[in-house]
């Protein structure tokens, strides 16, 4: 390297956050073409494939520049910055909020009919705010899903309304996510040790200022690790277009062993393989890593158990109230043992404000009345457009609390993929009853969730947790991290706004991508069945529910109390979804792994292959992302479906 440059690169906070912004523009760009027309996610994930892949380009440039050219490039502060602002936005070009708000709204319209949902539902006394249009034959509705006539243009006009209605609501949803996790971050990092896993990859990727790569990428178990993934991807890629290539199924299901009887819960498990989950799995601590397979098995036997007394109907909802009683008690564990730090979060925040003090977080000044005022807004705006005051109240402080949990087992259990496995909405429509409620409210609460809080497979709190720790990893100002953060998510979303109806209008939703295609008649199904026939709590419900707090309380009390203590609570609050069904057995060879490393070589060991791990994970990130690339061009199936 020349002598003549420093080792130190000035950090300049302005040029990354601008190229950060172009980047994610172009993310979200490809991201909404991508996911409508193929369903193909470039944001998928915890660990975001597309930005895993983009963190690589960008170190190979600087390293080139500094080989090449004898200039500098970006430093580790500037591109842990970028990192931190595209993990912040990855889920909205994708199944949280791109994939469904757009074609949900015009859904709820086009599919008001007798046969689907019959306008008197719901239709009728929907704010005509909220929709672009009213009428099902409105050429702004029935073009989406019939396609624009020759001569026809995307209405774009008559997107304005309820664009400036639903974007004030976006912007303020992301910042209430984003002040309560500022709140919270530095006492997770500082005070609670939580081991943010995923952030190991990209914080060890990018080297001091001064080197172009890390000496984790000069290491050879880490590429020779990755070309594991990338040649079995490679394989099933070129299956796809000829199929005369053999296909590697990854995605495998048990056998049938029992013909008849309660143990029948056992055919067919998911035997599915993920390379990235078994690396991830390796760098988790034992105890989290046993729990989330442990629960999954337990979940199986409490089924055959049911089975075996008669109990042969509703075993989802049996799980999901027992889980949704363990989110309630995680969650104010979680809010109780910081209860002093948020005390002084909130009054130093609150005096820096009226000049009466200083905060101790800086950042506090903003989040805390940030916080408040967000979440004022967000009730202002629900309750302006028709709903109940009550009801926005419950639904988005329960929201932050589901966030919040969701957050802490990605931040400590490190899934590559998981949210709440119950929708929040219909959990509600459940407790407090949908004629109780009102169709008004039941239809309301439904659209807001469409973006973010019915979360399906990734919420955005726990990436802007894992924001914050890059900012700490690379020694960037928190408020710097913060705004960028919200900076990214803004324009994710106004992106996602011209992307999406783009893509919607000149393709029309039967071209579509096979999950976008049925997203829209989907809803309207959901909401008329949830309007038409509402679920009542019954005893089992409730003893499920209080079964669930029941076994988290406890839980929580015998790991505090005692160190030997194996079960994590995160275990059993993620045992539940598709998600876990899925990695459950890489999981289970990532723990076995590593507790066979540990056991019989000890740690020096376990760090020795530590490589090995992000080799696997870098390799499906960056052959994944290859092949979305390809068939942006050259036409063809999604390799993996999540």
């Amino acid at each position: 390297m020349s002598s003549d440059l420093p080792l130190t690169a000035p950090f300049r906070g302005g040029r990354a956050v601008a190229l950060g912004l172009l980047i994610v523009a172009a993310f979200t760009v490809a991201g909404c073409f991508s996911v409508l027309l193929r369903y193909e996610i470039i944001g998928t994930g915890y660990l975001p494939r597309g930005a895993v892949t983009i963190l690589l380009a960008l170190l190979v440039v600087t390293g080139l520049l500094r080989v090449l050219v004898k200039r500098r490039g970006l430093g580790r502060k500037e591109v842990l910055l970028i990192f931190g602002m595209l993990m912040a936005m990855a889920t909205i070009p994708g199944q949280d909020f791109a994939q469904h708000v757009y074609l949900n709204q015009l859904g709820v319209v086009y599919y008001a009919t007798p046969e689907v949902a019959k306008p008197q539902l719901y239709l009728e006394g929907l704010n005509p705010d909220l929709v672009p249009s009213k009428n099902r034959r409105d050429p702004i509705v029935r073009w989406a899903f019939e396609g624009v006539p020759p001569g026809g243009q995307v209405p774009w006009g008559q997107w304005v309304r309820p664009l400036l209605v639903w974007t004030p609501f976006y912007f303020a949803l992301y910042w209430v996510i984003l002040c309560a996790s500022a709140l919270l971050a530095h006492r997770w990092e500082d005070q609670e040790k939580v081991l943010y896993p995923l952030t190991a990859v990209p914080a060890e990727l990018v080297g001091p200022d001064g080197r172009p790569w890390s000496s984790l990428l000069r290491n050879r178990l880490l590429w020779l690790c990755f070309l594991v993934p990338v040649a079995i991807y490679v394989v099933k890629g070129l299956h796809t277009y000829f199929p005369t290539v053999p296909d590697i199924d990854l995605q495998r299901q048990g056998a049938a062993l029992f013909a008849e009887g309660p143990a029948r819960v056992f055919n067919y498990l998911p035997l599915h393989l993920y390379p990235e989950m078994i690396g991830i799995a390796y760098l988790l601590s034992a105890e989290v890593g046993f729990s989330l397979w442990f629960f999954f098995w337990l979940r199986l036997i409490e089924t055959f158990l049911r089975e075996s007394v008669g109990l042969t109907a509703n075993h989802y909802d049996f799980f999901a109230f027992q889980t949704a009683g363990g989110y309630a008690v995680l969650s104010v564990a979680l809010l109780w043992s910081a209860r002093r730090y948020l005390e002084a979060a909130f009054r130093g925040g609150l005096r820096a404000i009226a000049g009466r003090g200083e905060a101790a977080d800086p950042l506090h000044k903003t989040a805390a009345p940030g916080l408040i005022l967000g979440l004022v807004f967000i009730v202002w705006w629900c309750a302006k457009v028709g709903m109940s005051v009550t009801w926005a109240t419950a639904m988005y402080v329960s929201f932050v609390l589901v966030s919040l949990v969701v957050a802490r087992v990605i931040c400590e259990a490190g899934m590559f993929l998981y949210s709440s496995p119950f929708r929040l909405n219909e959990l509600l429509f459940d407790l407090g009853g949908v004629k109780r409620m009102g169709a008004q409210n039941v239809t309301l609460m439904t659209m807001t969730s469409w973006a973010e809080t019915r979360g399906t497979a990734a919420m955005t709190m726990p990436s802007v947790f894992m924001g914050f720790k890059l900012g700490t990893l690379g020694g960037t100002d928190r408020r710097l991290m913060f705004w960028s953060m919200y900076a990214g998510i803004v324009v994710s979303i106004l992106a996602s706004h011209v992307s999406c109806l783009y893509v919607i209008y000149n393709w029309s939703v039967p071209k579509l991508g096979w999950w976008p295609r049925g997203s829209a008649l989907s809803a309207t199904n959901t909401l008329a069945r949830i309007l038409e026939s509402p679920h009542d709590m019954t005893v089992g419900n409730w003893t499920s529910l209080a079964g669930g707090a029941g076994l988290t309380l406890l839980l929580v009390a015998m790991r505090q109390r005692f160190l030997w203590w194996p079960w994590h609570p995160l275990g059993f609050v993620a045992w539940l979804g598709w998600p876990i069904d899925r990695y459950w057995l890489s999981i289970f060879i990532g723990w076995l792994a590593k507790v066979a490393v540990v056991r019989f070589a000890g740690y020096k060991a376990f760090a020795h292959y530590r490589p090995a791990a992000f080799g696997l994970i870098l390799g499906v990130c960056f052959i994944l992302t290859v092949w979305l690339g390809i068939h942006m061009f050259v036409p063809g199936p999604p390799l993996l479906i999540e």
